[in-house]
């Protein structure tokens, strides 16, 4: 809300300004002037990549009134479009059965699902093992529930560029700690419509989507705050037995984006197996 910043240098890989550092998610150099008012003529926005700028725009650093900094000037038209973020509705909170990361370092963590009675299958950080369902104190409901997990943390949105969000189905009889959240948990889902989330979550679409509302390596849910819902099931407008890219261009003619939108997305965001 600052109406003194003139111009805003945004440099997309942080090592270009300070070398030999680990920060992620870009790095921003402004220009204040107690002279300009940029409520009205807004501000200039310098992308810098590769030592070069790459776009220059002329707009409100709340383009659309969120609250929030859109870093793409080419996100803004296309989240003009995309106007329906009720996906997020279906991603759970941190910690969504109230396990932290150490619970598999814990004596109630089991490698031997025979080793109790009443047994939850639990996936952690690199481990997968078993505890007794009364250990779990939240979202029991969900346990016997088929749901997709994705992990908490991804380096979608930062200069890395590695794009893939891991998530996978779970059957029933399983919880996670907090290196995962649960996607449909909410939802009687069968095998096929969480397979389904998992391909939306593959597209491009998706993971541009994302990426505009993330800036490090921390994937909580606010993340997929612009991530529009679908109906995953039998009767929806989108066909999920396509392929993941053909599932893309589904979704661009579905929010009418442009020739130049599409070649974005699609040279921006990476493929994925």
């Amino acid at each position: 809300h600052d109406t003194h910043i003139r111009k805003l240098y945004d440099f997309v890989n942080p090592e270009e300004v300070f070398p030999h550092t680990n920060i992620r998610g870009g790095l921003c150099v402004f220009v204040w002037d107690k002279n300009y008012d940029n409520s009205n003529r807004g501000t200039e926005i310098i992308t810098v990549e590769h030592h070069q700028q790459v776009d220059i725009s002329q707009r409100p650093l709340d383009s659309l009134g969120l609250g929030l900094f859109i870093r793409d000037s080419h996100a803004v038209s296309i989240l003009t479009k995309v106007n329906d973020n009720g996906f997020i509705d279906l991603v759970s909170v941190r910690k969504p059965f109230g396990l932290g990361g150490t619970f598999i370092k814990t004596s109630s963590f089991y490698e031997d699902p025979n080793a109790l009675s009443n047994t939850v299958k639990i996936y952690g950080k690199k481990a997968i093992g078993y505890t007794s369902r009364e250990n779990i104190n939240k979202h029991e409901e969900w346990i016997d529930k088929i749901k997709v997990f994705v992990a908490r943390a991804n380096n979608i949105g930062t200069e890395l560029h590695d794009d893939n969000l891991n998530a996978f189905v779970v059957d029933k009889g399983t919880a996670c700690t907090e290196t995962y959240l649960v996607i449909g948990g909410n939802l009687n889902l069968s095998m096929a419509s969480a397979n389904n989330i998992v391909k939306y979550l593959k597209t491009k679409f998706v993971r541009y989507l994302i990426s505009i509302a993330k800036a490090s390596q921390d994937a909580s849910r606010s993340t997929y705050r612009f991530v529009p819902s679908q109906d995953f099931f039998a009767n929806s407008d989108i066909d999920w037995s396509k392929s993941i890219s053909e599932i893309d261009q589904q979704l661009y003619k579905k929010y009418d984006l442009s020739k130049d939108e599409i070649n974005f997305i699609e040279t921006k965001v990476q493929e994925m197996e």
